[in-house]
């Protein structure tokens, strides 16, 4: 054949070629990401660098954890057990967001700790005696409750309201005693109807039913109970004065019952108070000279408005009684007018309203004269409150992915000191998400009681020891869960427990424990998820540092928009940190699994902190892959092709269930901060990818756009609550169902019936707390 000129010219590349590599068995997933990540490693060698790619080094020279090849992409054939437990995961430390915060360096050596603003006075001309209290009740303040000296706040307002008939403003930063502010006035003049200035008794000493005298309004019944507990400790020095509560989830009968008894201050929640003005005839509020409005804010905010109208119009509606039923003259003694005040950490324009709806020529105190000689004259303004000097706050610029992690870790350093017992609050936006992280962090293995302890049943599911978070330093840590959708006596027994724990202690809570309650002894407070505004966060960082006690504030944001909300968060500002240091400090040691993990596995000695990270990460993922049964992997589905219909189909886990529910509760709360803050709260910047790593999902849960989920309770051979989305749909609208959303509902029995009450329970409970899902 001629040869036509035509040239054939077969450019041969110098890198060796690659066979194609395909996998087998397993889950189709996990063959992707396999197949994906051969296709990432096989791509050619770049100039600079003539050989495949390898673990790059540090400056240390060890192997950065960080950048590593997943072993299975390097075989023809991937065993089934390893797709199932998760042998092929995303790292948490890859693709996550840069921080735009320039961190500081920490000085060189610690500032010296600042000076309580909040502590009692240590002057000694300032007693409470010299305050205008008898002696009686000094002498019962210091011996009793250890109480020598009062607060700012204290001071400028006790003398105000014993001597003085008008209307009071009370704003004070949290934990600086503003409840005995109010109170030990109330019960001072009161007590001038039996005793003399001299502690003689009178002729007439007044009693229980002599009348009702003081109405204490709260917006929650957890501070119901705590103003309760205080003022009973107040009321030993007068044991012949009583005080009565009345708050939602109580007896109504039992409540009317003690008001016929009688009683002489009254301590309610704004809905329960109505309920009884509309309803209660023996009820009689002629007598009332006082009307206290606590955290007057938060009942605004919780829809107390309509509430509070009827109750001051009722109150000032009735004639002012000058004497009662036996005769005995109280003006003179008793205010000659119906005091109000009114109590808040902020000013803020609902307080305000609220002040114009129950005060009448009200006088502003603070604990600082200064502020109230320039209050009255210029006017009270809405200024910034500013946290107690001796509250050390840190912001912790964390990625989504290492969210879960780097609280832990937190923890986990907090409890390393040997004998100490620390108290710490962590704070997340609704209850589901509370629900599942308690269940995660709490150890399946009982609390070991001695033999003749009587269990409580209320805290059973509340109350439980901690994994992952103990040490050998500190072997028991006690987990406690608090949110509204919880029975009262729950609550009320949980956060019992939490108090009085002997033992290093954690609550878990929504903000239904941000306002006014005062557990002894809080060292840190954790604001996992951001509160849903500036004032709400002021309340929760006031748990900690209070009375002069030093304190500890760390609150976890996103990088990205989130790390200008740094800015509002008023004086002093907090200071910045990177979630680097808290892993290296948290996971310097082994985490301690709970059972049957703690045998798994041993631990290398040489791991880095990186490393179990990801470990810790894979662990938690992996447990909530494993089936009830104890094999591990998606739960499969009923139906489909080549499988049995008619067969029963496998369970999920039901921790999965539950990080299923509150990942789309979290997303949904995300979305509710106030406008101001939404700026730095953007849920078109939020990863939901990243996110969903943060409750140990591996994919993102679906049905988070439709608003409260629907749940659905099969009949009565399953018994169990299933939440929709992610892999397990909803099968509401079926026999033997009921919707929680739409309604409607078929007969459920035994303990179905019962779950599906508490359930609606909850729903209807509005006015608890802001609960979701």
């Amino acid at each position: 054949m001629a040869d036509d000129g035509m040239l054939l010219n077969f450019e041969l590349d110098d890198a060796p070629a690659t066979s194609q590599v395909k996998f087998k068995g397993g889950r189709w997933r996990d063959r992707v990401r396999a197949q994906n990540s051969v296709k990432k490693w096989q791509k050619p060698a770049t100039d600079d660098a003539n050989r495949p790619a390898k673990r790059q080094r540090t400056e240390d020279g060890t192997v950065d954890r960080h950048f590593k090849i997943q072993k299975t992409a390097t075989v023809d054939h991937v065993p089934s057990h390893a797709m199932k437990t998760g042998a092929i995961s995303s790292s948490i430390f890859t693709k996550n967001p840069t921080a735009v915060t320039a961190f500081d360096e920490q000085p060189e050596a610690e500032a010296e700790p600042a000076i309580p603003s909040n502590a009692p006075l240590s002057d000694e001309a300032s007693t409470f005696h010299a305050l205008g209290l008898s002696r009686r009740v000094a002498h019962h303040l210091a011996t009793k409750l250890e109480m020598k000296a009062p607060t700012a706040i204290q001071k400028n307002t006790i003398p105000q309201l014993i001597k003085e008939d008008s209307d009071a403003f009370l704003q004070a930063e949290t934990g600086s005693g503003k409840t005995l502010a109010y109170l030990l006035p109330i019960v001072q003049r009161i007590l001038g109807l039996s005793m003399n200035e001299d502690g003689t008794s009178k002729p007439v000493k007044v009693h229980r039913n002599s009348g009702l005298f003081a109405i204490i309004l709260a917006p929650t019944r957890e501070l119901c109970k705590q103003i309760s507990v205080v003022l009973e400790k107040v009321l030993r020095c007068a044991p012949w004065l009583v005080c009565t509560t009345m708050m939602g989830g109580e007896s109504k009968h039992a409540e009317k019952a003690r008001i016929r008894k009688g009683a002489n201050i009254l301590i309610a929640t704004p809905g329960r108070l109505t309920d009884h003005l509309d309803n209660t005839k023996v009820l009689d509020v002629g007598m009332v000279r006082w009307l206290v409005l606590d955290e007057g804010d938060r009942m605004m905010e919780m829809g107390f408005e309509d509430d509070i109208r009827m109750i001051v119009g009722k109150i000032r509606k009735d004639k002012l009684e000058r004497e009662n039923k036996e005769g005995l003259v109280l003006d003179g003694i008793l205010p000659a007018r119906r005091v109000t005040v009114l109590c808040s950490a902020t000013m803020k324009m609902n307080v305000q309203k609220l002040g114009e709806i129950s005060l009448e020529d009200a006088i502003h105190i603070t604990a600082s004269k200064a502020d109230m000689e320039k209050d009255a004259e210029t006017g009270a303004d809405e200024s910034k409150f500013s946290a107690p000097a001796q509250l050390q706050q840190t912001c912790l610029i964390v990625p989504a992915k290492l969210r879960l992690v780097t609280l832990i870790a937190l923890l986990k350093s907090t409890f390393s000191k040997r004998g100490a017992i620390k108290k710490v609050i962590i704070f997340i936006s609704c209850a589901d998400s509370v629900d599942f992280h308690f269940e995660l962090l709490k150890s399946p293995m009982p609390l070991e009681t001695e033999p003749d302890a009587k269990p409580n049943p209320h805290i059973a599911a509340t109350v439980a020891p901690a994994s992952y978070i103990t040490s050998p330093a500190t072997p028991t840590v006690m987990v406690h869960k608090l949110h509204g959708s919880l029975a009262q006596p729950v609550r009320t027994s949980t956060l019992h427990a939490f108090t009085n724990s002997k033992e290093p202690a954690v609550l878990i809570t929504t903000d239904i424990s941000s306002r006014g309650l005062d557990v002894p002894a809080v060292d840190v407070v954790i604001e996992y998820d951001p509160a849903f505004a500036v004032s709400d966060h002021v309340h929760r960082i006031g748990r900690t540092a209070r009375a002069g006690r030093s304190g500890k504030a760390v609150l976890f944001l996103l990088p990205g928009c989130e790390e200008g909300y740094r800015s509002v968060l008023g004086t002093p500002t907090p200071t910045s940190q990177l979630y680097e240091s808290i892993l290296q400090k948290g996971l310097s040691s082994a985490v301690n699994l709970p059972a049957p993990y703690e045998n798994a596995e041993n631990e290398n000695e040489k791991q880095t902190w990186t490393s179990r990270a990801e470990a810790l990460q894979l662990h938690l993922e992996q447990r909530l892959l494993a089936r009830p049964d104890g094999d591990e992997g998606d739960a499969p589905k009923k139906g489909g092709k080549g499988k049995d219909r008619n067969a029963k189909p496998v369970p999920s886990n039901p921790l999965l269930d539950a990080a299923r529910q509150a990942f789309r509760s979290h997303i949904r709360a995300y979305a509710t901060h106030v406008r101001e803050e939404r700026v730095y709260f953007d849920k078109e910047q939020l990863h939901l990818g990243h996110m969903a790593k943060s409750f140990c999902l591996r994919e993102t849960p679906g049905g988070i756009g439709g608003g409260v989920a629907k749940r659905s309770i099969k009949a009565k051979d399953s018994g169990k609550i299933q939440s929709g989305g992610g892999g397990n749909k909803t099968q509401s609208g079926g026999k033997g169902s009921w919707d929680a959303e739409d309604g409607v509902g078929a007969a459920v029995d035994g303990d179905a019936a019962r779950r599906m009450k508490e359930k609606m329970r909850a729903l209807m409970n509005a006015s608890s707390e802001f609960n979701l899902g």
